[in-house]
């Protein structure tokens, strides 16, 4: 179980505290930040690193997974096309399909990769989705429009159904000094903390969260984030099922 810190129905997790390191590939290697070990059912997140000139390959034979470049360059083959990984661009690995991803820039290429369902998992409901006829299957937050998610708080979609992924969505959160009302959601979902600074709320518990930082949060957990500081809180988040983040959501103050 990584190192985490453990609320009401929430765990935070510090990626820089979490032992579990896998060597993969040439010059890579990753870290199970969320999994079941910390009560997620559906959802599996690691933080995959790749030194300079390194490579991995990612194969999932029964679940989806979806890649998203925190920092760095890379070039990924995947059915015999190549696609540029940039960061700040969201990638989807379909089941069965073999993806080898290469370190092509000068510094460290960092990833954020969430898988599901879960090795020997059935998955949860699915969306309704196929793959695109273009093959296109990755995006840049460039290419996105930004949607309001309350004052001061909007959203970016990435990897979603649109792209043929039915299990989970994939999106970039941006939340400027604020705090947004206690709500729910009926999925579940983990989060990677891209910049900022802020406060994670669950109950009437709190707890400071900060680039690196990972957070998991189970259905029906009541949550809000806050941002006290000038600069925007940015962040990455994944839930499962599949849908829009500002749908399955409920107010509870």
């Amino acid at each position: 179980m990584p190192d985490a810190t453990q609320l009401n129905g929430a765990f935070v997790i510090d990626t820089n505290s979490v032992g579990n390191i896998t060597i993969e590939g040439s010059g890579a290697y990753s870290r199970t930040t969320i999994d079941r070990s910390v009560g997620c059912q559906n959802l599996t997140q690691k933080l995959v690193t790749v030194r300079q000139d390194g490579e991995i390959s990612f194969h999932n034979e029964a679940a989806e997974e979806v890649l998203f470049i925190v920092s760095g360059r890379g070039d990924a083959t995947l059915a015999n096309r190549r696609h540029a990984l940039l960061a700040d661009s969201g990638m989807l690995i379909p089941p069965g399909q073999s993806c080898n991803v290469v370190n092509s820039g000068r510094n460290e290429l960092v990833i954020v990769s969430v898988t599901s369902p879960q090795p020997g998992q059935k998955p949860a409901s699915q969306a309704d989705a196929i793959l695109r006829a273009d093959n296109k299957v990755t995006v840049h937050e460039a290419e996105e429009r930004s949607t309001p998610a309350g004052e001061g708080r909007s959203f970016k979609l990435l990897i979603d159904p649109r792209y043929g992924c039915r299990n989970l969505t994939q999106f970039m959160g941006s939340i400027e000094k604020s705090r947004a009302p206690f709500h729910t959601h009926t999925y579940e979902e983990v989060i990677y903390i891209l910049s900022g600074e802020g406060i994670v709320h669950v109950g009437d518990q709190s707890h400071d969260i900060k680039p690196g930082n990972c957070v998991y949060l189970s259905p029906g957990t009541p949550h809000c984030l806050e941002n006290q500081k000038d600069e925007p809180l940015t962040l990455l988040g994944v839930f499962c099922p599949a849908g829009d983040p500002s749908s399955h959501k409920d107010q509870t103050d």
